[in-house]
């Protein structure tokens, strides 16, 4: 996985974004923009001041950003989310605003709203994208996203009602719908 640079900025909104060394990253905050923020199918982080990707973000590029930390993951992966809507991105846009939250990585004031958002971005990815599966970095190995979620869910004290986590014969863990 290539190293990401601390220092970068957009360029262009035609072509896929580029990003070069300009804006520092490394003192991006997270400042709830709106109280949908990151939550399928909102696309509100697009116009968010705040947000260095609002003008789109690269493949690769999302994840060199989600590694960086929790703040650019979220802002990553939010953009990513409203530009192709899969549970892959709901997750890693969740599990970033549950860092962000039991982090303590934003105002006192806006974590209860962070923690609320990872909470209904996990809750998403049931509703929403029960299926979805997520890859390692060669691309090769996949496992669902839906018992990550589940598990988000449960530790953040989130609602589970209406899906149940099990895990079949051969170990592996499943989410599915309960009447």
């Amino acid at each position: 996985m290539k190293k990401l640079l601390p220092c970068l900025f957009l360029v262009g909104c035609a072509q896929p974004a580029t990003y070069v060394v300009g804006e520092d990253l490394t003192q991006l905050v997270f400042v709830p923009y709106s109280p949908d923020e990151g939550v399928y199918p909102d696309v509100s982080v697009l116009t968010d001041p705040n947000n260095p990707f609002a003008g789109g973000i690269g493949p690769q590029t999302k994840w060199d950003v989600l590694a960086s930390g929790p703040v650019h993951g979220f802002y990553a992966m939010a953009t990513a989310l409203t530009a192709e809507p899969t549970g892959e991105h709901q997750l890693y846009t969740a599990s970033s605003l549950q860092r962000i939250y039991e982090d303590e990585l934003a105002a006192p004031e806006d974590l209860w709203l962070a923690r609320d958002l990872a909470v209904r971005g996990y809750r998403s990815v049931l509703d929403n994208f029960t299926a979805d599966v997520t890859f390692d970095a060669s691309g090769t190995f996949s496992w669902p996203v839906a018992p990550l979620a589940f598990e988000g869910l449960r530790a953040l004290g989130g609602d589970t009602s209406g899906f149940a986590l099990l895990t079949t014969d051969d170990g592996q863990q499943v989410v599915v719908a309960t009447p």
